[in-house]
């Protein structure tokens, strides 16, 4: 037997009135959303081997919102340019010279975001002393966005509502949550660094790393950066560097760490290196060449003559502290 089901009837236009004891209660609709409900945050990642402990331990919420928000092309004016666009990811969270959202030409490479929770002042000229504020101006340069204003578009979308509900502080605060867990370590160095059976040309590469080469004056380990500045000269552009903060150090720039670099695609503070062999010879030649102001380099560059084997075991050596499964998964986006 064929059963109809009845059609229902038409219900007034009115409002609801709510039923005794409902009063000031707002009575449940058929049609409203589900509410989103949002799993538990990943843990923290964990500081690899290599690493010193950091100072102190970030929100996981913070985190896993940055990650999204780093990712997302959103963040900026034009919805086409992310934080991870220049800061690539795949390759150690650095980049080139990138125009910015606005087409404008940038003087300076995107720096590597790795292991930067033990620096002190951030920016190729360290004019930044708090990682929250070196974001939200380098969002504004190169994003062409407040972060503020960011924050209002992302929250139009339900999921991203979500997430602010759970975690109300400012997209500084959350971006830098998650870039100052970046690491970069567990190398293949790392893995054999104390063990009795290294690689014969490692070792060689790691003995004129700290002997002949004279590397780790600038890049000690464990993190292979000292964290200050030195004056390579201008290299290929007109960009006086930590000059801008301090006229005694023009043409001085950020020591970038080594531990990741062979994920990089260009060197220097203006990209004007391609590949970590061109890099590591133009310090091996004393800093000549690329348009180098040979009055403002550093005094203590000289030149340094290797073989070539001693150059492939210098270069092996930089490769080793590199780990090979360095590269992140992107996140799926609201």
């Amino acid at each position: 037997m064929l059963v109809l089901a009845g059609c229902p009837k038409k219900t007034s236009d009115k409002p609801v009135e709510p039923a005794p004891g409902d009063a000031g209660r707002l009575l449940p609709m058929s049609d409203a959303p589900a509410p989103i409900v949002l799993a538990p945050a990943p843990p923290l990642p964990p500081v690899p081997p290599g690493l010193p402990a950091p100072a102190g331990a970030e929100d996981p919420e913070l985190v896993r919102l940055g990650e999204l928000v780093f990712w997302d092309p959103r963040l900026s004016q034009t919805g086409k340019l992310a934080c991870a666009s220049c800061h690539e990811p795949d390759h150690g969270f650095a980049g080139g010279r990138i125009d910015t959202a606005a087409g404008k030409p940038n003087l300076r490479a995107a720096p590597a975001l790795v292991n930067l929770a033990w620096k002190k002042s951030f920016g190729w000229d360290g004019r930044f002393d708090q990682l929250r504020v070196f974001l939200a101006g380098h969002a504004i340069g190169q994003l062409g966005s407040d972060l503020g204003d960011a924050k209002v578009r992302l929250d139009a979308l339900p999921i991203y509502h979500a997430y602010f509900a759970r975690v109300p502080q400012a997209l500084d605060s959350s971006l830098a949550a998650y870039v100052i867990t970046r690491y970069a370590g567990d190398s293949p160095w790392d893995r054999v660094e104390r063990s009795r059976d290294v690689p014969p040309d490692l070792k060689a590469g790691y003995q004129l790393f700290g002997g002949k080469a004279q590397c780790s004056v600038c890049h000690p380990p464990p993190l292979y950066s000292d964290l200050a500045f030195h004056r390579l000269g201008l290299i290929a552009t007109p960009d006086e560097g930590r000059g801008k903060v301090d006229p005694a150090q023009k043409g001085a720039f950020a020591t970038p760490t080594l531990r990741g670099a062979a994920l990089r695609t260009s060197f220097f503070h203006d990209a004007s290196a391609q590949t970590l062999e061109d890099a590591i010879d133009w310090h091996l030649a004393g800093g000549t060449g690329q348009g180098a102001d040979k009055s403002i380099v550093d005094p203590a560059l000289k030149k340094v003559t290797l073989t070539p084997a001693e150059r492939a075991q210098l270069i092996a050596f930089v490769r080793a502290l590199t780990a090979p499964d360095a590269v992140p998964a992107k996140p799926v986006l609201p």
